[in-house]
């Protein structure tokens, strides 16, 4: 037997859930950074222009004014920045995602901006999902559909009906 009020408490559950992701979603924050005085290896976001999107977009796929990847090397003519392009597997027709490392000059990149966790977000994050958790543990020991549950007055009810309607028990 299903109840209405176990069904209810799930959907609502699941739309909060849902409801909350794009709130947790990014746990990273971008800061801006000066291209000169940027590591290499670091984790970037690179604003480029419209004439560079044009250039570089047969190497990623598609025409992109804002690559995310690594900074691989950082010189005093450019930048070069690992990306990810997507392109289509030959023979399964499924799309595979591959790493372009792509040349940018100082004056195409418009802003270079690094990467880093916001640890206040993924707290909330790991938080939320714990809390989730925990209530769903929760709800499951205090039972529901499917466990099975003796009915009120054990096994011996017929021989009861059978004694106050005044019949022999043989019978």
């Amino acid at each position: 037997m299903v109840t209405a009020c176990a069904t209810d408490y799930t959907l609502t559950m699941h739309r909060a859930c849902l409801c909350l992701l794009p709130i947790f979603a990014g746990c990273y924050t971008y800061a801006p950074i000066d291209p000169a005085a940027a590591p290499s290896g670091t984790d970037v976001r690179a604003r480029i222009s419209a004439t560079a999107a044009e250039r570089i977009s047969p190497l990623v796929g598609s025409e992109m004014r804002v690559l995310n990847g690594k900074l691989i090397d950082n010189n005093t003519s450019g930048v070069v920045v690992e990306v990810p392009s997507v392109v289509p597997a030959s023979a399964s027709g499924m799309m595979e995602t591959l790493h372009q490392r792509v040349s940018i000059s100082r004056g195409d990149l418009l802003e270079l901006e690094t990467r880093r966790i916001d640890r206040l977000r993924t707290g909330a994050l790991v938080g939320g999902a714990v809390i989730v958790a925990a209530s769903v543990w929760v709800n499951s020991l205090r039972g529901g559909p499917g466990l099975d549950r003796p009915s009120p007055g054990g096994g011996n009810d017929s021989r009861r009906l059978q004694v106050r309607i005044g019949l022999p028990l043989g019978r």
